[in-house]
C-alpha cells in the first residue's frame, strides 16, 4: 500500500523535527522536499553550517526573512512551488552557486538577485517574469541560466555583462528582438530560443564565434543574415517552423554542423553551398513542399529519429536527389498510388476496370493476391499515371494488407449491401485505412446499387474518418453514369497532388523505366551492374544510390545488406508478392495443414516456371520470415509455421481464469489481422509446446503463463498472465509488452489505448496510463465501480502486478519528457523526477528479437505517388 500523503500540518512538524536533527548533529544537508509546506519554519535560520537545502514540491507561496541567516548555502533548490515573490534577504546567500525557482508563480526578482556574486546556475524557468532586474548582468560568475516559459519580452543590455554563461535558455518567450550586448556573450555554446516571436534573426547572435548549438523553432523568420556563414563553430542549428524562402550561400561556411533543422519552412531552392557541410549527419528537410523532396528521400523525422531511434537518412543522399533532379538534370514524376480495398466480391476489380474505360464485365473473376495496374491519364497540365493496387477481398489476407497501405495515396473503401453488413465494412476498412494510410484522401463507394439499394450515414462517417462528404458514391459498375462522378472525383485529387511535382534524374530514367518493365523475376548484382552501365551510370556508388532509389518508389525489391543468393540481387515486387499470396490463400494449407509449410509442400505449391530451383524456394520462406510471416518447426528440418494459417477455432484451454490472472488489455481503434500473428512469429521460442491458433497463443517462461487472445469484433488484444512468483509474472509480461511495443511503434497512428483490470474483477478497467500519472501526482487511489459500488482502491495494488514501482517511476518521468519535444533542458541534480535525467534504455531477459521487417517490407514494396502537402499546425513541435 502508498504512504499517505502528508498534510500541511504534518509536514510543518515533519519540517521542525528533521531542522531539529540537522541542528543537533551540524548536517550539512537538508531535504524538506514533497512535505506539502505552505510556509517555512522560521528556525531554518538556526543551521548556520546548512550548505544544501531541499524545498522543492511544496506549496510555499513566501519564504521567511531567516533565509538570508544561511551564509554558508550554496545549493537551494525551491522549484515547483507556489512562490509569487522572493524577500530581499535572498541576497544575503553570498555562497550560493545553484539556485533552482523553475515552476513557481515569479513576476518580478529583487534587485538583491544581482548580490549572488558566487552563482554558477540560475534556473528561473516556468514562471511569469515579464522582465529581469539590470542587477542580472552583475551574476559574472554565471554559466546557465534558463529563463524559458516565461512572458518576457525583452532583455536589458546588461546581460551582455554575463561572460562566463554557456547555456542560455529563453524558449517560449515574448521575444521580438535581443540586445546587441548579446554578442558579448563570447563563452556562450547553447542559445535556445525558439517558440518567440523574432521576424528577423538577431544580429548579435552572428558574434558568437564559440557557439555550438542554436534553436530558433517556430519563430517568424523569413530570411537568415549572410554573416551566419561567421558561426563556424555550430554543430546544432533548429530553423523549423519558420518562414525561411531560401537559404545564404554562407550556409556552405558551417564546417562543423552535424544537425541542420529546416522543416515547416517555405523553401523553394537549395543553394549549391550546402553541399559544403561534409560533416552533416541529420538533414530534416520535411514539409518544404516547393523542393519537390518525396517522403522516401527525406527518411525519418526529427521526432522518429529522437522518440523512435529511427536512423536519420544521409544528408549526402538526400542532396545528391535534390540537385541530380534540378532543371534540366530532373523530369517530373507524374505518379500517384490508387489503392481499392474492401471485402471479397464486393466489385473491386470491375470497379478498376470501369474507371479505366474498359468494357463491364459481369461475374468478373475475383482478384487473388494484389493486381497492380497502370492507369493512363491526361490532365490539364499534361499526362499522368495511376498505379491501380487492387486487393484481394479473403479475410485471410487482410493481416498482410498492412504492409502495403501507405501515406500519400489515394484509397477508394468499397462496400456493398448484400449481408447488411455496409456500416460495419465501411468503418473496418476506414480504421485501416487511417491507421495504415494516415490523413491520405478517401473515396467511399457504395457499391452494386442495382442489386441491394443501401445508403449509409455520411456525416457520422465523414465526421469520424475525415472523409469529405462529396467523396462518398452510389454506384453500380454495369451503369457508366454511375461511374463518372467517381471517376471526376479521383482525377481532381490527382491534379491536386501533383501540384506538388516530384523529380526523378534524367540521367536514371532510363534505367528505372527498364526495371519497371523487367520481365525477370530477379536479376543478379552483375546483371544490374551491367543495366546500369548501358544506361551511363558507370560508378558503383551512384548505382547502389539509384538501387535505394527504386526500392523507396517501389519498382524493385532488394536486401543488399542481407544477400543468401547472388542471383536474388534485384527483385520484381510481383515475383515477391505473388510467392507470399500464393502461399497466404491456399485452402489446403490452411484447413489441412494449419499453416505448417514444408519445402515440399511450397514446390507443389509455387510454378516451377517461375520457381525453378529449391534455393528459389528457400529464399521466398526467408523473405517470408524476414516480413515475420513465418517461424522456424521446431525439430523439423525445412518447415515453417505461417501463423495466418492457423486454425480459427480456439482450443480447450483448461483452468483460465481472468479472475485469476493479471490482465492487461489493448483497446484499438481497429485492431489489425496481422498483429496477433506477428507477436506469435516474434515470440515463437515462448510458445513452442503450447497452444497457438489464429487469434490467440499461450507463452511462457520461469514458472509464469501468458494467454493471448484477439477479438476482432471488439478491437481490443487481451493478456492474462498467471504463475506462483510475482516477480515471473511481471518479467513474462514485461516481454509480451516490449514485443507489442515493437509491432505497434512499426504502425503509424495506431497507438492502442493500453488498460489494466482490478485484480480479481477483470470485467473493471482503468487506462493503464492514467494510472502511471496519478501515481506521479501523489494520488494513492483511483474511484471505481464494482459490483455496483463506489470505492476508492489503491493505485499500487493495480500497478504492481503489472511492473515494479521503481521502473514506473521511470516510465512517468519519461512521459514529463517527452511532453514538449522541443525542450530538452537542465534541471539541477535532485530536483523533482521531471528535472532528472534517466537510463531510457529497456533491459528484458532472454531472447527478445528486434526486427525491423515491418518497416522493410512497406519500404520496398510502396509504390510511388508524389507527396501530400500538409498544412503546418499547432500540434507540430518539431525540431526537425
Amino acid at each position: 500500500m502508498a504512504k499517505r500523503k502528508t498534510t500541511s500540518e504534518e509536514g510543518y512538524s515533519e519540517a521542525l523535527r528533521r531542522i531539529e536533527d540537522c541542528r543537533e548533529i551540524g548536517d550539512h544537508e537538508l531535504n524538506l522536499s514533497s512535505l506539502n509546506l505552505t510556509t517555512l519554519p522560521t528556525e531554518i535560520g538556526q543551521l548556520k553550517a546548512l550548505t544544501t537545502l531541499f524545498l522543492h514540491d511544496n506549496q510555499l507561496v513566501t519564504l521567511p526573512v531567516e533565509i538570508g541567516q544561511l551564509k554558508a548555502l550554496t545549493t537551494l533548490f525551491l522549484h515547483d512551488n507556489q512562490l509569487a515573490k522572493l524577500p530581499t534577504e535572498i541576497g544575503q546567500l553570498k555562497a550560493l552557486r545553484t539556485l533552482s525557482l523553475a515552476n513557481n508563480k515569479l513576476t518580478t526578482l529583487p534587485t538583491e538577485i544581482g548580490q549572488l556574486k558566487a552563482l554558477t546556475t540560475l534556473s528561473l524557468a516556468s514562471n511569469k517574469l515579464a522582465t529581469l532586474p539590470t542587477e542580472i548582468g552583475q551574476l559574472k560568475a554565471l554559466t546557465k541560466l534558463y529563463l524559458f516559459n516565461n512572458q518576457i519580452s525583452a532583455l536589458p543590455p546588461e546581460i551582455g555583462q554575463l561572460t562566463a554563461v554557456a547555456s542560455l535558455d529563453l524558449e517560449n518567450n515574448l521575444l521580438k528582438s535581443l540586445p546587441s550586448e548579446i554578442g558579448q556573450l563570447r563563452n556562450l555554446k547553447n542559445l535556445l530560443l525558439s517558440h518567440n516571436q523574432f521576424t528577423l534573426f538577431p544580429p548579435g547572435i552572428c558574434q558568437l564565434d564559440g557557439l555550438t548549438a542554436l534553436h530558433l523553432v517556430r519563430n517568424q523568420l523569413t530570411t537568415l543574415p549572410s554573416e551566419i556563414g561567421k558561426l563556424t563553430a555550430l554543430t546544432t542549428l533548429f530553423l523549423t517552423n519558420n518562414q525561411l524562402s531560401v537559404l545564404p550561400p554562407e550556409i556552405g561556411k558551417l564546417k562543423a554542423l552535424t544537425t541542420l533543422g529546416l522543416r515547416g519552412n517555405q523553401l523553394t531552392k537549395l543553394p549549391p553551398e550546402i553541399g559544403q557541410l561534409t560533416a552533416l549527419k541529420e538533414l530534416y528537410l520535411h514539409d518544404n513542399p516547393v523542393l519537390g523532396l518525396p517522403s522516401e528521400v527525406l527518411g525519418p523525422t526529427w521526432d522518429e529519429v529522437t522518440r523512435k531511434s529511427a536512423k536519420p537518412k544521409p544528408p549526402r543522399e538526400i542532396l545528391d536527389y535534390y540537385f541530380s533532379t534540378r532543371g534540366s538534370e530532373g523530369r517530373a514524376l507524374r505518379e500517384v498510388k490508387l489503392i481499392l480495398v474492401g471485402r471479397g466480391e464486393v466489385g473491386k476489380s470491375t470497379l478498376a476496370d470501369v474507371l479505366q474505360g474498359k468494357k463491364f464485365v459481369k461475374n468478373r473473376k475475383s482478384t487473388d493476391g494484389i493486381a497492380i495496374t497502370p492507369w493512363e491519364i491526361k490532365l490539364a497540365d499534361g499526362a499522368a499515371k495511376v498505379l491501380m493496387w487492387d486487393f484481394g477481398g479473403q479475410e485471410i489476407m487482410h493481416g498482410t494488407h498492412q504492409f502495403f497501405l501507405t501515406h500519400r495515396s489515394l484509397y477508394v473503401v468499397i462496400v456493398d449491401g448484400r449481408h447488411d453488413r455496409q456500416k460495419q465494412d465501411a468503418e473496418y476498412w476506414l480504421k485501416l485505412v487511417r491507421a495504415f494510410g494516415g490523413d491520405s484522401t478517401v473515396f467511399v463507394v457504395m457499391n452494386r446499387q442495382k442489386m441491394h439499394s443501401f445508403d449509409m450515414d455520411r456525416q457520422y462517417l465523414a465526421e469520424k474518418y475525415g472523409v469529405k462528404l462529396e467523396h462518398f458514391f452510389r454506384t453500380d459498375c454495369e451503369f457508366v453514369n454511375d461511374i463518372k462522378p467517381v471517376r471526376k472525383a479521383i482525377l481532381k485529387e490527382v491534379e491536386r497532388m501533383l501540384s506538388c511535382e516530384e523529380r526523378f534524374p534524367t540521367k536514371c530514367w532510363d534505367v528505372k523505366e527498364r526495371l519497371e518493365n523487367m520481365k525477370e523475376d530477379y536479376l543478379s548484382d552483375e546483371d544490374y551492374a551491367k543495366i546500369c552501365q548501358t544506361h551511363g551510370i558507370q560508378d558503383d556508388t551512384e548505382q547502389q544510390k539509384l538501387l535505394r532509389r527504386l526500392v523507396d518508389l517501389g519498382i524493385v525489391v532488394s536486401f543488399p545488406d542481407e544477400i543468401k543468393l547472388a542471383e536474388l540481387t534485384v527483385l520484381n515486387p510481383e515475383w515477391v508478392t505473388d510467392g507470399i499470396y500464393r502461399v497466404m490463400t491456399n485452402k489446403p494449407l490452411r484447413e489441412e495443414k494449419h499453416g505448417k509449410l514444408t519445402l515440399t509442400t511450397l514446390q507443389k505449391l509455387l510454378p516451377k516456371k517461375r520457381w525453378p530451383k529449391p534455393k528459389h524456394l528457400r529464399y521466398l520462406v526467408d523473405l517470408m520470415g524476414k516480413f515475420e510471416l513465418c517461424f522456424p518447426v521446431e525439430d523439423e528440418k525445412d518447415t515453417v509455421l505461417v501463423p495466418e494459417l492457423l486454425q480459427d477455432e480456439t482450443p480447450p484451454l483448461p483452468d483460465w481464469d481472468p479472475a485469476q490472472c493479471v490482465v492487461f488489455l489493448y483497446n484499438y481503434t481497429v485492431l489489425p489481422h496481422g498483429i496477433l500473428p506477428r507477436f506469435i512469429t516474434k515470440t515463437y521460442r515462448l510458445s513452442e509446446g503450447r497452444a497457438r491458433w489464429r487469434s490467440g497463443v499461450v507463452v511462457g517462461d520461469d514458472g509464469a503463463e501468458a494467454l493471448i487472445k484477439a477479438d476482432y469484433d471488439a478491437n481490443v488484444l487481451s493478456v492474462w498472465v498467471r504463475g506462483a512468483h510475482r516477480d515471473s509474472r511481471r518479467a513474462l509480461l514485461k516481454v509480451v509488452r516490449h514485443h507489442f511495443d515493437q509491432i505497434h511503434g512499426r504502425i503509424k497512428d495506431l497507438n492502442p489505448k493500453e488498460e489494466v483490470a482490478v485484480p480479481g474483477h477483470p470485467e473493471v478497467t482503468v487506462p493503464y496510463i492514467d494510472l502511471i500519472l496519478d501515481e506521479r501526482d501523489g494520488k494513492l487511489t483511483t474511484r471505481l465501480t464494482i459490483d455496483g459500488l463506489r470505492v476508492d482502491f489503491p493505485i499500487s495494488e493495480l500497478l504492481d502486478g503489472i511492473v515494479p514501482s521503481a521502473e514506473r517511476k521511470k516510465t512517468s518521468e519519461r512521459l514529463m519528457r517527452e511532453g514538449d519535444t522541443t525542450h530538452n533542458h537542465y534541471y539541477p541534480p535532485g530536483a523533482s523526477p521531471r528535472f532528472t535525467g534517466v537510463d531510457q534504455s529497456t533491459n528484458i531477459d532472454g531472447d527478445v528479437d528486434d526486427s525491423q521487417v515491418a518497416h522493410t517490407i512497406k519500404k520496398s514494396l510502396n509504390r510511388k505517388s508524389p507527396a501530400k502537402i500538409k498544412p503546418k499546425g499547432p500540434s507540430d513541435v518539431q525540431k526537425g
